[in-house]
């Protein structure tokens, strides 16, 4: 059983990495099968589907999955991959679907996404996230921006998919089986959760696994099996992708010095820096400074 202080730490961790992610999102389509059997999308967004008044199967590209979706069901799928709807059995002549597009950027966004499995499912008839009861209000309100758009129906909107992104994910981490490793999923222990906060918020610590297990107050060997079965990678390679990825924004997003950028994310030599950013992204950080100021000024002559 979790103490509400380990629940704190879960919640902390993932509001901190939440709250600085670059969400977007918008109502793509609303879609009555009519005529049709099918409904497909493409693999340009990430998605979020309310199915309503239909029986239907999902079919994901190069995935092998059978799952049945049905009336009030929610499905997020927070990878891009192209996927279709299909109607199951009998036509109900109002069947629908409400299709809502987001990206998740930036390097907590993108960490978001690859912390998520391929697809969410949340069926309209689970009891603990009381879906029966707040489905039909949020459907409701959807539908009355959509239908009647007034000042800030697009803020409203997008607010909605916020809450429907963070009722998903919230109802996949309290499923007792869950295949899908990563960091996200490693925050429903208590242990692994607290040396992940810690990683998070002093990146540039000397951290090595000695520390990272006293933290867990596990030995070094249970803690490093725990963290990977959990995580899916070692502590110190977890360490490493997120020092890359908070060093990836300073090198693209601000002017600091390479060497002031390496020292704040735990390096303490700009060569060793230099070399591991190289080994993640292909070039050097000064190259991906300027190929990202290049690409920057691209978009805005095109605009």
């Amino acid at each position: 059983m979790q103490h509400e202080n380990d629940k704190s730490v879960l919640t902390d961790i993932f509001f901190d990495i939440y709250r600085f992610a670059e969400i977007s999102g918008d109502i793509y389509r609303l879609d009555y099968f009519n005529d049709k059997n099918k409904l497909s999308f493409n693999k340009d967004y990430a998605y979020i589907h309310i199915i309503q008044k239909a029986t239907c199967s999902l079919k994901i590209d190069h995935v092998e999955t059978d799952l049945i979706l049905k009336d009030g069901d929610i499905l997020v799928l927070p990878v891009q991959c192209a996927h279709s709807i299909e109607l199951v059995g009998n036509r109900d002549a109002d069947a629908y679907v409400i299709s809502c597009i987001f990206q998740l950027s930036g390097i907590y966004g993108e960490a978001i996404a690859e912390g998520l499995p391929t697809y969410i499912h949340v069926p309209s008839h689970n009891d603990a996230e009381k879906v029966a009861e707040w489905v039909p209000m949020t459907v409701a309100a959807i539908k009355l921006e959509l239908e009647h758009p007034m000042l800030g129906s697009r803020i409203m909107l997008s607010r909605i998919i916020d809450l429907l992104l963070v009722w998903s994910i919230r109802f996949w981490l309290a499923k007792q089986s869950i295949e899908h490793k990563s960091w996200i999923f490693a925050l429903r222990d208590p242990a692994i959760s607290k040396v992940l906060s810690q990683i998070h918020e002093h990146p540039a610590h000397d951290w090595d696994v000695v520390k990272l297990a006293k933290i867990a107050n596990q030995s070094k060997s249970n803690f490093s099996k725990k963290f990977v079965d959990l995580v899916g990678v070692s502590p110190i390679q977890y360490l490493k992708n997120w020092r890359m990825k908070l060093a990836s924004e300073l090198v693209k997003e601000t002017d600091k010095s390479i060497f002031h950028i390496a020292e704040s994310v735990g390096y303490s030599s700009q060569a060793a820096f230099t070399r591991a950013f190289t080994q993640t992204f292909g070039c050097a950080p000064k190259i991906f400074r300027e190929v990202s100021i290049q690409t920057d000024r691209t978009f805005e002559a095109d605009l």
